[in-house]
């Protein structure tokens, strides 16, 4: 069975997780995953209040795993929900544990969700939610200080595609989204092919076109991450996503150990 690497896994240990943690091993390995990173919800400040993790049970529990499946990499990770109000508290958060891995992500955008559609999208058309979604993306990747991987870009409109709202492209507040893809390229971090929706739609989040602008623009750096919130939904779309990156060049994933970047081939 052909190896992966997800680097985008949540367990019961999330606010939002379903799975507990080593179910989501037990699921990893039974995938063909030869490499996970566990990255627990770090975001303040929500509209359903603060997603935190109790770090020393999640430590306990990584220990565990690792114990229990000694040939398998189980990183340690956190997913870092970015705003302005809220960073220097989560950064102050994400220096808790000795981490393998730092995703920086974009939930809130004007303090609400697009998870929360029906009040994300009342007064905003699919232009503006796209140009006021890319704005805060920039903000947080020129801001936050310290990250390995962009999470999920295309996020806003995750929930709402499919219904007449095709995913984000580059169409789509294209000075905006030309400077994100330029800063991650110059500054070395990567992108992550987020796969969450696509058993669905047939498209990661970034879809074919933005990847392919962000190799075009010299990135070589991009992750693999199913964001699996339960058992049975590690590495989705994963076989269909690694044919797409190969297709535009990419010929190896990142990951990362002890904050180190770590190239594994296709």
């Amino acid at each position: 069975m052909r190896a992966f690497c997800d680097y985008h896994i949540h367990s019961s240990l999330s606010l939002d997780g379903i799975s507990a943690l080593m179910e989501q091993v037990r699921a990893s390995r039974a995938a063909g995953v030869a490499k996970i990173c566990f990255t627990e919800h770090i975001d303040l400040d929500m509209p359903g209040g603060d997603f935190k993790v109790d770090f020393a049970e999640y430590a306990r529990q990584i220990a565990e795993a690792r114990a229990a499946f000694p040939g398998m990499f189980i990183g340690i990770g956190l997913e870092l929900g970015d705003t302005t109000g809220t960073r220097k508290r989560v950064v102050a958060l994400s220096n808790v544990l000795p981490l393998d891995y730092k995703l920086l992500s974009r939930h809130l955008v004007g303090g609400i969700d697009p998870y929360d559609a029906d009040a994300f999208f009342a007064h905003r058309t699919r232009a503006q939610a796209a140009q006021e979604y890319l704005e805060a993306v920039w903000r947080s990747v020129v801001s936050f200080p310290d990250y390995d991987a962009l999470a999920h870009l295309g996020y806003v409109f995750k929930f709402v595609q499919g219904k007449g709202f095709p995913p984000l492209g580059r169409a789509d507040a294209p000075d905006v989204l030309e400077a994100i893809l330029r800063h991650l390229v110059q500054n070395g971090k990567a992108l992550e092919v987020n796969t969450s929706r696509w058993n669905a739609f047939g498209e990661g989040m970034p879809g074919r076109e933005i990847l392919q602008r962000y190799r075009e623009l010299g990135g070589e750096l991009v992750t693999l991450g199913s964001d699996a919130h339960e058992a049975g939904k590690v590495a989705q779309g994963f076989p269909q996503a690694a044919e797409q990156l190969k297709d535009l060049g990419f010929p190896y994933l990142a990951t990362f150990e002890a904050r180190r970047l770590v190239m594994e081939k296709l």
